[in-house]
């Protein structure tokens, strides 16, 4: 199964079966969450086999049942002088190779979350180093997920509530870090429901006049299977005139993380040698060129 026919394929599956995942599997997970970490200065951190990965936690939306697996999308806000892009975003005060996966935390370690000035979990960040950080989450979470369809499991995004102050975490947050969300996966015990999306016509701009190329439009159809919170899509491509792209979040959910989705979607479905992210900055000032 490709990237492509694992994006057909996912759906968010909020009950699981009690059948284990097979160790050369996750070990596959392990190698890829490895990866991922050392590309984004991201803390993952992966769990296994658990009577209950939430803990016992509520989640944000919708209703879990026999969650024994989970992977924790951990970082800290992106701070001045850290890198652009889906790149690591600065480096954190450990080697990410050595913690992540192994479902265990470490008791000494001091947990000291982001205060709660943060964006509220259902609010749109305001903050940059905020909005860099779900966007980032959001990328490399889902590259995530589609690894596991790739691989047989099921998956669904989730946000555990209060998960800062759980007695008991399997996952370790350094100074700076939280738990931004989790992805739960495993063995589905029903099928996933309908897929909906907007019409493409909603979800980009190009320029007048022009015919909208292959590869962008291969690229939108990707991105529209994207996850996104109560599937609102709140994300807009722009297909700017000097053949670069940019996307910014719209007004909705989770609006950044589910924009991070759809841009790892769209890169795939376009395929990364075509597409050149225009810098947000200069996206903003040319945004009424689009369509000029």
């Amino acid at each position: 199964m490709n990237l492509l026919e694992a994006m057909e394929q996912r759906h968010a599956i909020r009950a699981y079966t009690d059948e284990p995942v097979d160790q050369a599997i996750l070990d596959i997970l392990r190698a890829e969450i490895d990866a991922c970490n050392q590309e984004s200065g991201l803390h993952i951190q992966m769990t296994t086999g658990l009577d209950d990965a939430f803990l016992g936690l509520k989640t944000h939306y919708g209703r879990f049942t026999g969650v024994h697996n989970a992977i924790a999308l951990i970082g800290r806000p992106v701070r001045d002088g850290a890198a652009d892009g889906h790149g690591a975003a600065g480096t954190n005060e450990h080697d990410a190779a050595t913690e992540t996966a192994t479902g265990t935390a470490d008791p000494s370690v001091a947990v000291d979350t982001i205060p709660d000035g943060a964006a509220a979990a259902d609010e749109a960040a305001t903050d940059p180093g905020e909005i860099a950080l779900q966007e980032r989450v959001g990328y490399y979470g889902e590259r995530l997920a589609l690894r596991a369809v790739q691989l047989g499991l099921e998956t669904s995004w989730a946000v555990l509530d209060d998960a800062d102050a759980a007695e008991h975490p399997w996952w370790c947050l350094h100074p700076g870090e939280k738990i931004v969300w989790v992805l739960a996966f495993g063995h589905g015990a029903r099928p996933g429901g309908r897929r909906r999306s907007k019409p493409i016509e909603e979800l980009c701009r190009i320029p007048d006049g022009m015919a909208m190329p292959d590869w962008f439009r291969a690229g939108m159809e990707a991105a529209m299977l994207a996850p996104t919170s109560l599937s609102q899509q709140p994300f807009l491509f722009t297909l700017h005139k000097d053949g670069t792209v940019s996307a910014e979040a719209m007004e909705g959910l989770f609006a950044h993380v589910g924009l991070g989705c759809a841009k790892y979607h769209f890169e795939v479905g376009a395929g990364r040698e075509n597409v050149r992210w225009r810098d947000t900055a200069a996206s903003g000032e040319e945004a009424a060129g689009a369509t000029d």
